[in-house]
C-alpha cells in the first residue's frame, strides 16, 4: 500500500483539484460550498484517515487523543469495508468519533452537575447542521471524497500486485 506520504500528497492534490470542480458542478455555484467541500475532504484524509484501525502515521498525529481510537482499532478489521468502504468508512469514523466525544463529555462534566451542558451543546450542534444543511453536507461530501482519496490508490496498488503476480505465472 502506498505510505503515508503517499496518501497525504494524494489528498492533498485532489483536495486542491477538487474546490474548482465542485465550484463548477455544485448547484449553488458558492465559493463557500467548494470550500466547505474541501476542508471536509482535507479533515479525513489528513485525520480521519482509513489507517487509524492500525499503528500508523495518521494514528501518530492524533498524539495523546489518539487513545480514543484504541477501541476502533480493536473493534475494525483493517481494509474491510468498515475501515476503507468508499462510503460506510469514513461515516463511520465520523459517528465513532461523535459518540466518543458526546460519551467524554457525559463522563466528564455529567458528575461535576454540567449534564446541562452536553445537552444544551448537542441541541446547538443539531441546530447549526440543520440550519446549514447545505453546508453540512457538503462537509459529508468532501469528508467521503478524502476518505476515497485514500481508499482508491490502496485498492488500485493492491490489484497492480495481483496482476504482476498473475503476470508472472504465465
Amino acid at each position: 500500500m502506498p505510505g503515508a506520504a503517499t496518501h497525504d500528497m494524494i489528498t492533498l492534490v485532489s483536495g486542491v483539484v477538487l474546490t474548482p470542480v465542485w465550484w463548477l458542478i455544485s448547484p449553488d455555484h458558492l465559493l463557500r460550498t467548494a470550500l466547505t467541500v474541501t476542508l471536509g475532504h482535507l479533515i479525513s484524509g489528513l485525520v480521519f484517515s482509513c489507517d487509524l484501525d492500525v499503528y500508523s502515521t495518521e494514528y501518530q498525529r492524533w498524539g495523546p487523543l489518539r487513545i480514543i481510537w484504541w477501541p476502533y482499532q480493536h473493534m475494525i478489521f483493517h481494509r474491510s469495508v468498515l475501515s476503507h468502504g468508499l462510503v460506510i468508512g469514513p461515516l463511520l469514523r465520523l459517528a465513532y468519533f461523535g459518540v466518543v466525544v458526546y460519551a467524554l463529555a457525559w463522563l466528564i462534566l455529567g458528575p461535576l452537575g454540567h449534564g446541562d451542558l452536553v445537552v444544551r451543546f448537542r441541541t446547538d450542534f443539531e441546530a447549526l447542521m440543520r440550519d446549514n444543511s447545505g453546508q453540512s453536507w457538503a462537509f459529508l461530501w468532501g469528508f467521503i471524497t478524502g476518505g476515497a482519496a485514500h481508499t482508491i490508490p490502496d485498492w488500485l496498488q493492491t490489484s497492480a500486485k495481483r496482476a504482476r503476480r498473475e503476470w508472472k505465472r504465465l
